[in-house]
């Protein structure tokens, strides 16, 4: 069978994502994608993450996999390092319609394109609010996401703090410890920790990962709370100083750092328009393909510092891998683990081509 046809296709021959982006959150939630079954998965490469055996050191970053079922569909088609996408200790629903849009990436901002492109080289802005079921429901269902993932597979399990009206730092410290505890006690292989996140106690415009004492205290409660594998999730670093610095500091308390989880840019349409209506949601996450030259940016300087010898930790490479050359080049450079967001909605079968590049080269 020749996989690099074997893509999900819309109308037109425009390539169709896993995600329904014309349907609500909920009801993707509810129907896990259609992804075609693999007879035989082309052979592995093996490799070890934290400690863990892998099959292959590709993975799905945090986001698109929403609960086990998704999960299972990846895990079939040669994904080894799957990300249950990031839950809470209370529900909160997800923003309304829309929650993706097809963007340019330009200089100050992302706006609107009425066509994606043909070719895969895909960028979209996503606003959803970081929805999650109740503990109660999640926790449940990573147990059966363990369960359906087979050996060589690793579960990690994002988590994020609510902040709540009237919450101090150490409320939110403490909810972040909370769901770490509850995804462990779950069945999960790694907590993955969301710093990528607004700053709730920050007079400026700041993110979570920005503020190295509060993200030392959440990976310290975190890390003293479980027994297993702690990873920090970062966004875009302003200068590479604070990169180094931020790294430097948490490394302490985390086992390996997962960047970049997104852009954060203000989003319009091509009337200059909010892209998505409603309170708060000017600007939004933009990922893909466009996003591929900083975030890569980024990885390689962290690389450097871990060349220089500054820590010891794992640094598994997110944002805008849209391609198997792109995922290949950051391995070779030295990364443990390239994990996909955007390619593996709009083309579940990128492990597999993966695979046979790398089995090719070997």
């Amino acid at each position: 069978m020749c996989w690099r046809l074997l893509r999900l296709r819309g109308d037109g021959g425009i390539p169709q994502a896993t995600y329904r982006f014309d349907r609500s959150y909920a009801w993707n939630y509810a129907h896990a994608p259609a992804v075609p079954r693999v007879r035989r998965l082309p052979q592995a490469p093996g490799g070890r993450l934290l400690d863990y055996r892998v099959n292959s050191p590709l993975g799905v970053a945090s986001g698109p996999l929403l609960n086990s079922k998704w999960i299972e569909s990846y895990a079939r088609v040669g994904y080894d390092i799957l990300t249950y996408s990031t839950v809470r200790s209370t529900p909160r629903q997800a923003y309304s319609l829309p929650n993706v849009r097809h963007v340019e990436n330009r200089e100050h901002m992302a706006v609107t394109t009425k066509r994606p492109p043909l070719n895969g080289d895909t960028t979209i802005a996503v606003s959803f609010g970081m929805p999650s079921m109740e503990p109660d429901v999640w926790r449940k269902d990573v147990r059966r996401a363990k369960e359906r993932i087979g050996p060589g597979q690793v579960l990690v399990v994002s988590v994020v703090g609510t902040p709540e009206p009237g919450m101090d730092p150490e409320g939110l410290i403490a909810d972040y410890a909370r769901c770490a505890e509850w995804a462990a006690e779950a069945g999960a292989d790694v907590v993955e920790v969301h710093l990528a996140v607004p700053n709730p106690f920050s007079d400026q415009s700041q993110q979570v990962f920005e503020s190295v004492p509060l993200s030392a205290q959440i990976l310290y409660r975190v890390r003293s709370s479980v027994g297993i594998p702690v990873v920090a999730k970062l966004g875009a670093f302003r200068t590479p100083r604070m990169l180094h610095d931020t790294a430097t500091k948490l490394a302490a308390w985390a086992h390996g750092y997962v960047l970049v989880h997104s852009i954060h840019r203000r989003v319009v349409d091509e009337s200059g328009n909010a892209a998505f209506e409603g309170a708060g949601r000017d600007f939004a996450d933009v990922v893909g393909a466009d996003t591929f030259s900083v975030s890569s940016r980024q990885v390689l300087e962290m690389l450097a510092w871990r060349k220089a010898g500054a820590w010891d930790r794992a640094i598994l490479a997110v944002g805008g891998i849209t391609t198997v050359e792109r995922a290949r080049n950051l391995l070779r450079e030295g990364v443990d683990a390239t994990l996909v967001a955007t390619a593996a909605l709009f083309d579940p079968l990128f492990a597999i081509r993966f695979r046979e590049a790398l089995a090719s080269a070997a």
